[in-house]
This record gives structure tokens, sequence and C-alpha cells, in this order.
């Protein structure tokens, strides 16, 4: 099934994706003591213990999904955790390491829901379309006036399908010397730089999404707005401003507001950057040889994009509420279902078509699949990310929980 996140071959073939926003391509950091630790844990035993947390011990099938992913040398993730449901008939499940000094995981874990995150964007310019307080035809210029020289050519509604024409920061990581050549602006381009040097010293360090906007402002479109896709995590950050700018409330706020309070998602935050607040998973940048390296507050350059921290039961919550209208009406609702920002409804290969996301950070692998009418649907968490091999094997997995979802005669 292609994702939300997959039109772009880097995320269609599943290949690995640098999240953490830098001018320079992500450095592998090797602590030291850190390392001796997970040598001594991981690659001397060559396991990692697993712990299992299932709210219904009836399903060792899904529960078996879960441990293939964090088990023995070919695991991916030191620990996972997944939500599956159908009609009223649920399973929760866990399995593996919350940290790698030996915490189990939990099943109501907390975790970075990266690009799945824009699911909750989304529904947020929609909700605000459909409340009149902007349209989806009005343009970047509209509301952020002067902040992209072609601003008046590329439209909301292009945004959230990624045809904007934009590049993405995943872009710029390529080829950081090339993209920063553009930049005529000298203090801009100074300010970049400075932060490009500190962020290979410390990676959790914090910038604003802005940035990354004001450096696509020096570069060409890719191609004309409305006419081809290529997916822009940029193009989403300007989202997240233009629901601020229009509402005249702040990002977080909007979510708090709209979303998780009247859905009553008490393990949801809006936390885009640096440490997480509360009780969560450690993420992990997963190695070839089987090394993790802590990435939990790697988040640098984040806002709308990928700013969401949930579990897998209040993900899914969000999943089933949005498909049976209850944060958006059927219109607003089907124009959400049309387009890019799905790649529409798929077929999952049993027997039925879902819509999905999936997100990828330095250091969290998230994937979820709804059905459109919100019967079925499927989250799976990981708090590891590896290579591309690795984000395949997510993706398979994400693809057989959701067609082994339980069903309402178990």
């Amino acid at each position: 099934m292609a994702t939300a996140t997959s039109g772009r071959p880097r995320r269609r073939a599943l290949s690995p994706r640098v999240r953490a926003a830098s001018l320079t391509q992500r450095p592998r950091l090797y602590w030291v003591a850190a390392g001796l630790i997970l040598i001594f844990l991981i690659g001397l035993t060559g396991v990692v213990s697993v712990n299992r947390d299932s709210a219904d011990s009836r399903r060792p099938d899904l529960q078996a999904m879960l441990d293939e992913l964090v088990e023995g040398p070919a695991r991916i993730a030191p620990g996972a955790t997944g939500f599956v449901s159908t009609g009223g008939s649920t399973w929760l499940g866990a399995s593996g390491l919350s940290a790698v000094a030996g915490e189990p995981m939990r099943a109501d874990a907390r975790m970075r829901l990266e690009s799945v995150s824009k699911i909750w964007t989304a529904v947020l310019i929609h909700q605000l379309a459909e409340a009149g307080t902007l349209r989806l035809s009005d343009t970047v210029e509209r509301w952020l006036p002067g902040m992209l020289p072609y601003g008046d050519r590329i439209t909301v509604a292009q945004l959230l399908v990624h045809t904007s024409g934009l590049i993405d920061n995943n872009d710029v990581a390529t080829n950081p010397a090339a993209y920063l050549a553009l930049v005529t602006d000298p203090a801009l381009k100074a300010r970049l730089v400075r932060i490009a040097r500190r962020f290979e010293q410390t990676p959790a360090m914090e910038f604003s999404p802005v940035l990354w906007i004001k450096l696509a402002a020096f570069q060409p479109l890719l191609s004309e707005p409305g006419t081809s896709y290529h997916y822009s995590n940029i193009g989403f950050e300007l989202l997240g401003l233009i629901a601020a700018r229009a509402s005249g409330q702040s990002i977080e706020s909007l979510y708090r507001e709209r979303i998780f309070e009247p859905l009553g998602l008490t393990h949801t935050a809006y936390d885009p950057q640096g440490p997480i607040g509360g009780p969560h998973a450690h993420g992990y940048s997963v190695d070839p040889d089987g090394r993790l390296i802590d990435m939990t507050a790697a988040h640098a350059g984040i806002g709308a994009e990928g700013a969401v921290v949930s579990n897998a039961e209040d993900t899914a919550r969000f999943l089933i509420a949005l498909m049976q209208t209850k944060l958006l009406g059927s219109e607003q609702l089907a124009l959400m279902k049309q387009g890019g920002f799905w790649s529409g409804g798929n077929p999952t290969g049993c027997g039925d078509v879902a819509y999905g996301h999936s997100g990828a950070g330095a250091g969290f692998k998230t994937d979820v699949w709804v059905s459109g009418d919100g019967e079925r649907v499927a989250v799976l968490l990981l708090n590891g990310r590896g290579d591309a091999a690795a984000d395949e094997r997510a993706g398979a997995a994400m693809r057989r929980i959701y067609c082994a979802s339980p069903r309402r005669d178990r």
C-alpha cells in the first residue's frame, strides 16, 4: 500500500531518511560509554529480551508479529507497540524494550509519530476551512505575505497534497552545499552555517522550522504548482504557520483544543523538539552492526510536519474519530480523502481499502492504516530506525497486522 509519506522515492522505496534537521548529513554518534554498554548488552547476547504486555492474550498471531520485529539478529528496533481494531473488537500489545537499559516496553508507551503527525495537521486545516476561517484555495501569500517569492502561486490545497513544487528538507540533506549556495542573503547564510556546525556537535539542539522555509525561499520551484507530486515537509511547516495565522492561535493550542481534548487523548501532546515531556519510550538509531544510539531528543527544526507524541491506542482513536466524521464533516472529510495526501484509498490485499501514512525519524518508525469508515484500524509504533531494509520490514508488518485485525466473530 502506498502511504501518504511514500510518494517520494525515499518513502515509497522505504530508503533511509534523515529527519534531524541539518544542512549536513546527520552524523553517526557513537558515545563511548553508551557504546560499551550496548555492545555488552546486545552484541554479546545477540538477543533483546522481550516483554509481552497484551490487552488480549487470545491473539498470539498478532503478538508474534511484534515479537519478530524486536527479537534476534534480524530485529529492527529495541521495542514495538501495536493496536488493531475491527468494529469494537480490539487488541493492544507490546514487545521488547522501551529503553535499552532494561526497561520493558509498555503497551501504552508514548513515541514520536513523526510524519504521521501530518494527518493531525491536515485535520486542523480542513477544520478551519469548514469553519470558513480559511479556504483551501487561499494562497500562501494570502496568509504569509512575503514568506515565499512565489507564494501567490501556491495554494493551501497544493501544500496538503504535496503538489506545491517546493523542495523537501531531505532534498537539502543530499547536497547541502548546492542549496546553501543559492542563498543570497549573507546574514541568513551565515546563520544557517552556524546552525549546521552546532548541529554536528549537538544533534539534540533546537531551531525554528521557519529556517527551512527561509532556505526554501531561495530555491527555484521543482515544478509549476499543481502539476507534479513532490513530498515536502517544508510545505507542512507552512501549513502550521497558516493555521496559526488564520486562527489567531498557536499551533499547539489548535492541536490541544480541536483534537486532543475533545477526543480525550490524555497520552498525546504537541512536542516537536528536544527531550520528550512525560513518560515515553526512548528512540534509537539502529546501525547495521546492531549498535544503538539514543536519538530521542534529536528532532531539530521540526514543527507541524512531525510534532505529535502519542501512543498506539490514542492514535487509533484519533483515526477512527476522523473517519467517522467526529472531527470533520462529510464534505471536508471527502476532500481530505482525495489526492496525494494518502495517495487515495488503496487495496490492502485483504479485501478492502485503507488510508495509510508512515513516519520515520532519527529514532522512531511509525505506520498507520485505517479503513474509510473507521471500522478497521491498525497502528504500529517502533522505537528504532534502521536502514531501507528495516523500513521495508516495518511496512510489510503493517500490512500483516492490518489484515490480521480482530473480527467480530473472534
